[in-house]
């Protein structure tokens, strides 16, 4: 009679893992709610990262399944984690506490060995990890995301390591959480359905993402002229410095036709922008306006650009 099985060893069960995860992604919605069906967590400013741990190696993909180990040496403690272990999760730089894009942005795509070893010092990752989604080997994406995320708190929290850092969430209240972040400038909060399955690369109701918008008043600059139309296609925005112009980008959802109609009459007849800033676009007609907009947009570049800007009105002259 054949005796029981022996187990498996670790090295065995980590040979199961996938060479590939697409990342879950979230749907956007555009207000705040509460539900005591889901969690509430801060939308991190970083880059996605799922995170392979097996016992001779560690892989860090992103999500074009680039892989990033070598740019984030910081984050070779996950070795410590059990072989068999996937994390979702997202890479950032902290600056004072919250994340900075900007900073992050200055690690993302180097490849000098000295300048990442430096960079790592100075400017540090960390790897927020909000889903397990393979314990010890096995698949855990069917289990309620409830269950996953105490199970990944209790894995995590036994490495003890800064770098890798489980973030907190309400569950509820996510209209007073989402007052919270947009009070300390974060870019957002994810709602996640407690019941929930991990559902690899697809674009789920089961998450959300609602972003906070700022607004911000930018000078008109010039227009782009729509192509066989008397109308603009964009606004061209910047702000003075020094007696300078410093392009801010260009502003092209948020018009009515008739907006842009008016504006191409407007601006078509200004007088010429002297001396327009020097890393401005082509196929922009630079104009001196006297005019300054509000524009509403989610979060900026590393030179200040606003991304996804959307024209909100023009300011009054004081």
């Amino acid at each position: 009679m054949a005796g029981p099985h022996p187990q498996r060893p670790e090295s065995m069960a980590a040979l199961s893992l996938p060479g590939q995860i697409e990342p879950m992604l979230a749907q956007a919605v555009t207000e705040p709610f509460d539900s005591a069906d889901h969690l509430f967590e801060i939308k991190w400013d970083g880059m996605r990262c799922i995170a392979f741990v097996e016992p001779d190696r560690l892989r860090l993909q992103s999500r074009r399944n680039i892989e990033m180990r070598d740019r984030f040496p910081e984050l070779s403690g996950l070795r410590g984690l059990p072989g068999g272990t996937v994390l979702d999760g997202e890479i950032v730089v902290l600056h004072q506490g919250k994340p900075s894009f900007a900073k992050l942005q200055q690690r993302m795509h180097l490849l000098d060995p000295r300048r990442i070893e430096l960079l790592s010092r100075r400017l540090p990752a960390t790897l927020m990890p909000f889903d397990l989604l393979y314990r010890k080997g096995q698949n855990v994406m069917a289990e309620p995301l409830q269950v996953r995320r105490e199970r990944l708190r209790d894995v995590v929290g036994r490495l003890g390591d800064p770098h890798v850092l489980v973030p907190d969430f309400i569950v509820e209240q996510g209209r007073q959480y989402f007052a919270a972040v947009e009070s300390h400038d974060l870019e957002g909060v994810m709602a996640k359905r407690l019941s929930s399955p991990y559902l690899p690369g697809k674009r789920s109701p089961h998450w959300l993402k609602i972003k906070v918008a700022q607004t911000t008043e930018f000078d008109i600059i010039g227009y782009v002229p729509r192509e066989g139309a008397a109308a603009i296609s964009a606004l061209a925005i910047g702000i003075k410095s020094r007696g300078r112009w410093i392009y801010k980008g260009k502003v092209g959802s948020g018009f009515t036709e008739l907006m842009r109609t008016q504006f191409y009459e407007t601006l078509s007849r200004a007088p010429k922008l002297e001396h327009p800033p020097g890393a401005g676009p082509g196929g922009v007609a630079w104009r001196t306006t006297g005019l300054t907009c509000r524009v509403r947009f989610f979060e900026q570049t590393i030179s200040g650009i606003p991304r996804a800007p959307v024209f909100k009105g023009l300011v009054e002259s004081r």
